[in-house]
């Protein structure tokens, strides 16, 4: 029996991790993961490229299976758009149980190009402090990364997964984040925060 004839529902697609619990409360974000599911297999990405697969599961019944059948992991359907894979692993020397949380990828709702959307510079106010999106352009000064010795600060570029747009955020020149967008309009984006709570938050953009 596979994945989508358990929970009833189509779940082939893409599907990104938000975020880890170990089972001590306190999630965490161990980098890009992403299942991509093909009727009863799933296939696992840990690069933003998606060129080459880390490994590849069988989904039976609530059971994730590699390709010799054995066992490894179990899931659980919460919705569409929402599913919980479960790891048996260590956590401070301890067994624990590593919940991963996974969101389905959705396509980006905008009638702007890429091209569009990097000319713009977007606004994001959270808790009194203002956070400034601009793309394609270093966002340390000179003097900064002569002091950090540095090539490279920091730098934020819009780029995609099929028809999902996502801000990915460069530090040192080394990908640090990807946040999927879930709508961008001449006037606001808004992403899907990835990996942080809330689930959602709006940037507007700057006059």
């Amino acid at each position: 029996m596979t994945f989508n004839s358990v929970s009833g529902q189509n779940l082939n697609g893409k599907w990104l991790l938000k975020d880890i619990d170990p089972g001590n409360g306190k999630k965490g974000y161990p980098g890009f993961q992403l299942l991509e599911i093909e009727n009863d297999s799933v296939h696992i990405y840990t690069d933003f490229s998606l060129k080459e697969k880390a490994s590849t599961l069988i989904m039976d019944n609530g059971d994730l299976l590699n390709l010799k059948k054995e066992k490894t992991s179990t899931y659980k359907v919460i919705n569409k758009n929402n599913l919980k894979w479960f790891v048996n692993g260590k956590s401070n020397d301890k067994d624990a149980i590593f919940e991963c949380d996974f969101y389905r990828l959705e396509p980006t709702i905008t009638k702007l190009k890429k091209e569009d959307i990097e000319k713009m510079t977007f606004v994001l106010t959270e808790n009194g402090r203002e956070t400034e999106f601009e793309f394609n352009k270093e966002l340390w000064d000179k003097e900064t990364l002569k002091r950090m010795k540095r090539k490279e600060g920091e730098k934020k570029m819009i780029q995609q997964i099929d028809s999902t747009f996502f801000i990915v955020s460069y530090f040192d020149g080394k990908r640090r984040s990807s946040i999927p967008i879930k709508e961008v309009t001449p006037e606001l984006i808004t992403m899907y925060a990835i990996p942080t709570a809330p689930m959602e938050m709006t940037a507007y953009r700057k006059k």
